[in-house]
């Protein structure tokens, strides 16, 4: 499934490239394309160009899909872009993205995405919400517990996440605002085998808000190709707000771009998460997944706090078609003194990128660990 994946993108992104290449310059308007094959080739060939007569620039796209996590399946999107003042040329380009998706291990999911630049950049909103049903596996909490990789326990998580940060522009790239994050989780379908770790307790929420700060000079958000991204936030969980357990959230993020010859870009990302108090299962960091440590199932390693680093190299390739290659290592431990060299979790891999919007991309990533690999799809870069 995931060769005939690769393999549909990849013919998808190629007949598209053949097409722009074939088609003739003509001044008058082509004529409607007729049939359902030539009307999609027509549609996947024109979502790239600019629209600058439309408020609104929306797009649909599926297709299938795989991770780790979830297996094979398949995807649906709706991604637009826009902006807030269309007469400012100069204001960066909000965005929104509405998903679904299924899997054939029982996984399913919607979500939102969304980041608002408001007229003249004085306000911006970011908007993360998701509801998912996914067939799991807990390995328990630290390096030595996710090192036993036969060792976890089968479980179905449901979870519900909303993540909205707000903030005012404080100078040229200069933001400060508050945090909100609520996050409920239930495990169901316990399979408790005697000897195997079990999540407590089995239902979970987390409610916190903070301030954060964020300097940027990114030159486009969903992929800079030069700047620099700094975000420092903490948030608080206490117990007036209906959290069991009390506790705190520090996280820092730097990534840094730069153009180094024709088409390649340099990414590096920084990442580091502290937790101080009683956290539970649920809410503690987690290694791996489709951003950080890719390779590496998401939650098999998890503690109170992770320090993730990775270096990419971005070239476009010919037309729509870029290529990514990375490397990238991590480590999860409880206390700052538990952190150790030996306990470095590495990743490396490669992908393919294809243009569906404007300088946004469809990604299709091979990950490895060191015992472990994946193929991730999904829209914008990781980082």
């Amino acid at each position: 499934m995931v060769k005939k994946s690769l393999v549909l993108i990849l013919v998808c992104a190629g007949q598209v490239a053949y097409a722009r290449q074939a088609a003739p310059a003509d001044t008058m308007a082509p004529a409607a394309p007729k049939g359902v094959y030539n009307r999609i080739l027509h549609y996947l060939q024109h979502t790239n160009e600019v629209k600058k007569k439309k408020k609104f620039d929306i797009s649909f796209i599926g297709g299938p899909v795989y991770t780790p996590e979830t297996s094979a399946g398949i995807a649906v999107m709706v991604a637009a872009q826009y902006r807030t003042d269309h007469k400012d040329s100069l204001l960066p380009v909000s965005n929104v993205a509405v998903y679904g998706s299924v899997a054939l291990t029982g996984f399913y999911g919607l979500g939102l995405n969304s980041t608002t630049i408001f007229p003249k950049d004085r306000f911006r909103l970011s908007l993360k919400a998701s509801f998912s049903s996914r067939p799991d596996k807990y390995w328990g909490i630290g390096f030595e517990d996710g090192s036993n990789k036969d060792d976890y326990t089968k479980y179905v998580q449901l979870t519900e996440k909303l993540q909205a940060d707000f903030s005012v522009r404080v100078s040229r790239a200069l933001f400060a605002g508050a945090s909100l994050q609520v996050q409920h989780t239930s495990a169901a379908d316990i399979d408790s085998i005697a000897g195997h770790p079990v999540m407590q307790p089995g239902t979970v929420l987390g409610i916190g808000i903070g301030p954060y700060v964020v300097y940027d000079t990114r030159d486009f958000i969903p992929n800079p190709y030069k700047g620099i991204y700094v975000r420092f936030g903490f948030r608080s969980f206490p117990s007036f707000l209906g959290n069991n357990d009390v506790f705190s959230k520090f996280d820092l993020q730097f990534d840094w771009y730069r153009r180094l010859w024709k088409g390649a870009i340099l990414a590096t990302d920084l990442y580091v998460e502290e937790r101080s108090g009683t956290v539970p299962w649920s809410m503690l960091a987690e290694a791996g997944g489709s951003n950080r440590l890719r390779g590496y199932y998401e939650g098999r390693y998890r503690d109170k706090n992770l320090l993730a680093g990775q270096v990419e190299l971005r070239q476009h390739i010919y037309r729509r078609s870029g290529m990514v290659a990375w490397i990238g290592a991590g480590n999860v431990y409880s206390e700052f003194k538990h952190l150790t060299f030996s306990k470095t979790l590495v990743s490396y891999g490669i992908g393919y990128r294809w243009e569906f919007k404007n300088r946004v991309n469809i990604r299709l990533d091979y990950g490895r660990g060191q015992d472990q690999q994946g193929f991730y799809f999904g829209i914008n870069e990781v980082f």
